[in-house]
């Protein structure tokens, strides 16, 4: 089988999920449920964000998650944002196929038979988020990953000015006096540049689930100076397709994607 180097970012209209997201074991998590391993940065498109940061309190753990949306909106315009989409339904859809060759090891239920397929695309949650109202454009969800025990980001922000050596320094968004991250530049009509990473498939109880997180970021615009959109604010806002089930029963699961 072919493969190829998980450190060097792939364009969207590169990106093979067989070759890509070449899944191999199925491992049990300590905290329950299954996990299924990958690695594959991808260099997303310009887009703007749906709607502020999402910030909720893990109550198993007691940590502070965040995550972002990345809205398709301009798709049908915008060819790069376009090739992100197809890139993401490509996925999906080998994501659904792999479920079904594995069905056994996933859930003790052979669902391998055509017929039975619509059983695991029912379990499987697609990581294009479809908007309640028709006239709002479909979401991405990235997670803002934090170091465990320290709490500080282990993503990296660029600015977007240059400095006297020509190159755009990194932000430093960690307060240290205040022990916490400022994410304000993460605000709905935001519009960003960002390298995420796929951190593969995890499961729960009957629930699959596919993980990105980010890896740079570069804000292009200010969401608060932005004011040619008007995205509403919805109660999409806030929902996690996820679940808390999902934070709880696999607190720091994606850590255990870093092999």
């Amino acid at each position: 089988m072919a493969t190829f180097d998980n450190s060097i970012p792939i364009k969207p209209s590169d990106f093979t999920p067989a070759l890509h997201a070449p899944y191999a074991k199925i491992k049990s998590h300590a905290n329950g449920g299954k996990y299924i391993w990958a690695k594959a940065k991808v260099k997303v498109p310009v887009m703007r964000l749906a709607f502020d940061y999402n910030e909720h309190d893990d109550e198993r753990s007691g940590r502070k998650k965040y995550d972002i949306s990345l809205s398709f909106l301009g798709s049908d315009t915008n060819t790069k944002i376009e090739s992100f989409l197809d890139m993401c339904k490509s996925l999906d859809q080998y994501n659904i196929d792999w479920a079904c060759k594995n069905s056994t090891d996933l859930w003790g239920e052979d669902l391998s038979t055509p017929e039975k397929r619509v059983v695991v695309e029912d379990r499987y949650t697609s990581m294009i988020k479809m908007p309640k109202k028709a006239e709002y454009s479909p979401t991405f969800k990235i997670k803002l990953m934090t170091n465990y025990n320290t709490g500080k980001n282990e993503f990296q922000v660029f600015s977007n000015t240059k400095d006297e050596s020509g190159g755009y320094p990194e932000i430093d968004i960690w307060n240290d006096e205040e022990s916490q991250l400022d994410l304000t530049m993460f605000k709905a009509k935001t519009e960003m540049a960002t390298l995420i990473e796929y951190t593969g498939m995890w499961v729960v109880g009957k629930k699959m689930y596919p993980g990105w997180k980010l890896v740079q970021c570069q804000p292009k615009s200010s969401g608060l100076q932005e004011k040619k959109f008007a995205l509403a604010d919805s109660d999409d806002e806030g929902e996690d397709g996820d679940g808390g089930e999902v934070e709880q029963i696999l607190d720091g699961g994606e850590d255990a994607f870093d092999e």
